[in-house]
């Protein structure tokens, strides 16, 4: 089995966002994230993808899927949203329901943020076609964008994407499993209500940590403290057999590494081996599988975590 890696242009990093208390604090959803993943996957014996040859505009194809997903008040924010002789925005008309906006919108998000959606097209679209496993390596994320809403780095949803893709490319139902630290409240906002596109996610239940507030839901498996490696992965076992109850023909996986001891953005002590297991348990499911990025941030330790993520999806 061939573990295909689709990236996207690099994009500049976010300038900044804004801590709960209103300090403007440096992003650290920067490029070196995706470059130390790469090495990664490849070190695991991924394969780079080629960027497209085959006569479909995977742009397009994104723009129009994310018009579908999101509403046409937020997509003009992200392509005009910034005022003229600003750099950036921040705009609580598109944060996520009751929560303040942290995330600015600079002139290069749109064209950054399409090319990940574009970068899940594709490969959405090599996994459909080719059936192997594709893994969406893409910055900006997008779990955390919602309908009518951005934040959490993220603007357009490339899990949701990619899972309208694997539909129109003929797969009745994808489920989508999450197993990023941060609840995906964007995804699971996106596919409420929608019987074709179940949602499991495994996350940090605590209440300081985003979106800071958590429903009980079917498929929401929300952890109140360090689970250690054990009980992650039976939480992500129980996630993953949510989703085979309800008769998935493909899978979209957003990968959080976040997870992992050390991220400035999360509390678990994982050791970066803790994501073979977890894509051995995906791989047994022999569904078409498109991995998405979504966080992970503390870099040290994102090379060994993709590795052990690699070495399991390409056998």
């Amino acid at each position: 089995m061939t573990l295909r890696v689709v990236v996207p242009e690099e994009s500049e990093a976010l300038p900044f966002t804004v801590e709960p208390g209103g300090a403007r604090v440096a992003s650290k959803e920067i490029p070196e994230r995706i470059h130390r993943i790469l090495e990664g996957l490849l070190d695991g014996g991924a394969v780079l993808a080629p960027r497209g040859t085959d006569g479909t505009d995977d742009a397009d194809r994104a723009e129009r899927l994310a018009e579908a997903v999101h509403g046409k008040e937020l997509l003009e924010h992200l392509r005009h949203g910034v005022p003229e002789g600003a750099q950036s925005v921040l705009d609580d008309a598109f944060a996520a329901p009751g929560l303040a906006q942290e995330t600015p919108v600079t002139r290069g998000v749109w064209p950054a943020a399409l090319g990940a959606a574009a970068a899940a097209v594709r490969a959405a679209g090599l996994t459909a076609r080719h059936g192997e496993s594709s893994y969406a390596l893409v910055r900006p994320p997008g779990h955390h964008a919602g309908p009518g809403w951005y934040g959490g780095y993220c603007f357009l949803n490339n899990a949701v994407i990619a899972a309208r893709t694997l539909q129109e490319e003929g797969a009745s139902r994808v489920g989508i499993l999450d197993v990023d630290y941060h609840l995906g409240n964007g995804t699971l906002a996106c596919v409420q209500g929608d019987p074709t596109l179940p949602f499991a996610s495994v996350h940090s239940g605590r209440p300081e940590d985003f979106p800071y507030a958590f429903e009980p839901g079917p498929g929401l498996f929300a952890v109140g403290s360090d689970p250690g490696p054990e009980a992650y992965l039976a939480l992500v076992r129980n996630a993953v057999s949510h989703l085979r109850g309800q008769d998935v023909e493909a899978l979209v996986v957003s990968v959080g590494y976040d997870v992992l001891a050390g991220d400035p953005h999360g509390s678990w002590s994982l050791a970066p081996e803790a994501f073979g297991p977890v894509a051995a348990l995906v791989a047994e499911q022999r569904l078409p599988t498109v991995f998405v990025q979504e966080g992970g941030y503390g870099l040290p330790s994102l090379r060994g975590a993709a590795r052990a993520l690699a070495l399991e999806a390409s056998r």
